[in-house]
């Protein structure tokens, strides 16, 4: 009897540390970190990401939602200040902008190009092949 308690004992051993390993490994594993980056294009949208530290609320505005300022909210996506949304967007240009909060308005650190409007600001410009 001490034998077969003794290997079950070897066993459970061995259970407990593969899982002790497994769940290591999986609690080191992250997901690739995403980043601010150039509007991309995803199938059948486009996804826009920006770095803003501090905002509680951002929103992308531009051309394709009529400048409606709360048409198209970005979520947060590393808990901090990276925020995020997909964009079904037609074949085109369209101009783009952040507002941040609802108060500020923010030219996109990173665009295909750039134009000035009305207002003397700098819009982005997202060209949708």
């Amino acid at each position: 009897m001490g034998t077969g308690l003794k290997a079950i004992g070897r066993v459970f051993r061995t259970a407990l540390v593969v899982t002790m390993l497994l769940y290591g490994v999986g609690a080191c594993a992250t997901p690739p970190a995403m980043k601010p980056s150039l509007p991309a294009p995803l199938a059948g949208a486009v996804r826009f990401t920006v770095a803003v530290p501090g905002a509680t609320r951002v929103f992308l505005v531009g051309s394709f939602n009529q400048w409606a300022t709360e048409a198209t909210p970005m979520a947060r996506v590393d808990g901090a200040s990276l925020w995020s949304v997909d964009v079904p967007l037609a074949e085109g240009e369209h101009t783009f902008m952040y507002l941040i909060d609802g108060i500020r308005w923010m030219t996109p650190p990173q665009a295909e190009d750039f134009v000035t409007d009305d207002f003397g600001q700098l819009n982005g410009v997202v060209i949708v092949r």
